[in-house]
C-alpha cells in the first residue's frame, strides 16, 4: 500500500477510530493520541495490508488494544484530588465492605478458567456482541451464549461460596 492510498484510507477511518477510542477512554485528547499511535502501527504494517477492508479491521483491533493498554496503565494511578477522607464510622465501614466485596470479585474472576475470563471480558468489558465473539472463536453464536452463561454461573457460584 502506497502513501496516497494509505492517506485516503486513513482519512476514511479516522472518525471511526476516534469514536472507538472515545468509547474506551472518554477523553478526546487521549483518543487523538490512540488514533495517532494506531496510524503509526498501521503504517509500519502497510505492506501486509491489502485493501481498505483489511485496514479497517486491523485499525479496529489496534485501537482497541492501545485503548485497553491505556486504561490498564491508568488504573494503577490515583489522583489525590479525587480521594475522599473517611469522616465517620459508617462511611469507613461501608468503604471497607466495598473493598472486601471488590476483592472477593477479583478473587472469583481470577479463579475462573482462562477461557471463561476471556469470554466475560469480551462480553462485559469490551462490549462485543455474541456474533462478534463467535466469529473470533470460530464457533456458533448459540454456543457462545451457552459458554458465557456457564462462565457467569461459575462466577456467581464462586462469589456465593466466598460469602459464606
Amino acid at each position: 500500500m502506497e502513501l496516497q492510498e494509505f492517506t485516503e484510507n486513513a482519512q476514511k477511518l479516522r472518525m471511526h477510530m476516534h469514536q472507538q477510542a472515545m468509547h474506551y477512554l472518554g477523553s478526546s485528547e487521549d483518543s487523538d493520541d490512540v488514533v495517532q499511535e494506531a496510524f503509526i502501527k498501521l503504517w509500519l504494517k502497510r505492506k501486509d495490508i491489502g485493501d481498505f477492508a483489511k485496514m479497517r479491521n486491523l485499525a479496529s483491533i489496534v485501537v482497541r488494544n492501545i485503548s485497553l493498554n491505556m486504561v490498564r496503565d491508568r488504573r494503577f494511578t490515583t489522583d489525590i484530588d479525587n480521594c475522599t477522607l473517611m469522616t465517620n464510622h459508617s462511611d469507613a465501614h461501608k468503604q471497607l465492605e466495598e473493598k472486601e466485596n471488590h476483592q472477593r470479585l477479583q478473587d472469583a474472576i481470577t479463579s475462573l478458567t482462562d477461557k471463561q475470563r476471556a469470554l466475560i471480558r469480551m462480553r462485559n468489558v469490551e462490549n462485543l456482541s455474541y456474533a462478534e465473539i463467535a466469529k473470533m472463536l470460530g464457533t456458533s453464536e448459540s454456543s457462545v451464549r451457552a459458554m458465557i452463561c456457564k462462565a457467569r454461573a461459575a462466577l456467581i457460584n464462586k462469589m456465593q461460596k466466598s460469602t459464606c
